[in-house]
């Protein structure tokens, strides 16, 4: 499971927003108390720019290897604050443009929501990067 962290702040990178969740995960608990507890993976920092009005976003990403896990992570991160911003934690979809259901149906021209929508809710403006640990800028190149 893929947990998105967004609004964070500018100042955060991969490595601190994985102790701080890792930190946040040894708190969780899961019924019944026996069962396995998943574990974080890593965690990423995405940049998102959009480039028609320069307004930069920070988001995160956490990935948990267990969907039990990752829910109950998410009300436990709820209830945290990173650096005095308040975490709103949520289940990551991914999406595609190849998967949107008006696009590809056949008979579309007849569904009411396709003539409504004139062009795709994805904002096509958008750069993405991910933003990297400062230790791993000064790791060698193998």
């Amino acid at each position: 499971m893929i947990i998105l962290i967004p609004d964070l702040d500018q100042n955060t990178d991969p490595e601190q927003l994985y102790q701080f969740v890792s930190s946040c995960m040894k708190n969780v608990w899961l019924l019944p108390v026996f069962s396995r507890k998943g574990h974080l993976e890593k965690c990423e920092v995405l940049r998102i720019k959009a480039s028609d009005s320069n307004q930069v976003q920070y988001q995160g990403l956490a990935y948990v290897d267990d969907d039990k896990t990752g829910q109950a992570l998410i009300k436990q991160l709820g209830n945290c604050h990173l650096r005095g911003a308040t975490l709103k934690p949520r289940v990551y979809h991914s999406r595609s443009a190849a998967k949107e259901r008006r696009v590809n149906l056949a008979d579309s021209e007849n569904i009411a929501i396709v003539n409504r929508r004139r062009r795709d809710r994805r904002r096509s403006n958008l750069l993405i990067e991910k933003i990297v640990a400062p230790a791993q800028l000064s790791a060698p190149l193998v």
